[in-house]
């Protein structure tokens, strides 16, 4: 049998079946651990039954005995009072406005953001970039054509001497 923890309070009450109980019994005299659990819940099970039974005080109020409307207004006040802090801070600060486009937050105090300026902005970026990739192709070209014509000059030379030479 494995161990009775779960079933101790059924052992001790009895309410086991006669096989279950005479199994619970062959494994208490087996198993020193749930002897051990075993005398505990008896212990705990004598003092609750020596104790007086305690009235508790008129003036505690069981949470599951409370309305579940008193919760609401518990909080309504400090929840009224932090909106209108956060109200009057942006009227005093002035016209708050946010925008989210292509993952990015913009957060704007006084005018609305623009959307067409902002449409604009993306356009010129994007015609910037197209730029700076076609001055860079232009700077790559100049450079290939410079290296080319140091290349033909040089296999000019010998023969631009060539023909200086003996008729000087």
């Amino acid at each position: 049998m494995s161990h009775i923890k779960e079933l101790l309070a059924e052992f001790v009450f009895e309410e086991l079946s006669d096989s279950e109980m005479a199994k619970a019994r062959t494994h208490l005299q087996e198993c020193v651990g749930c002897r051990e659990d075993l005398a505990r819940f008896q212990r705990t099970l004598g003092v609750l039954k020596t104790s007086s039974d305690l009235e508790p005080p008129r003036n505690v109020v069981f949470e599951f005995e409370k309305p579940a409307s008193n919760r609401f207004w518990r909080w309504f006040p400090a929840t009224a009072a932090i909106a209108a802090l956060l109200l009057i801070t942006v009227a005093l600060i002035g016209r708050v406005h946010f925008q989210w486009r292509d993952s990015q937050l913009t957060i704007a105090f006084g005018q609305p953001i623009a959307p067409a300026q902002a449409d604009q902005t993306a356009e010129l970026a994007a015609e910037l970039q197209r730029v700076k990739g076609y001055l860079a192709y232009l700077d790559n070209r100049q450079q290939a054509v410079e290296r080319d014509t140091v290349v033909i000059a040089a296999r000019m030379q010998p023969g631009v001497q060539a023909q200086r030479s003996p008729g000087d």
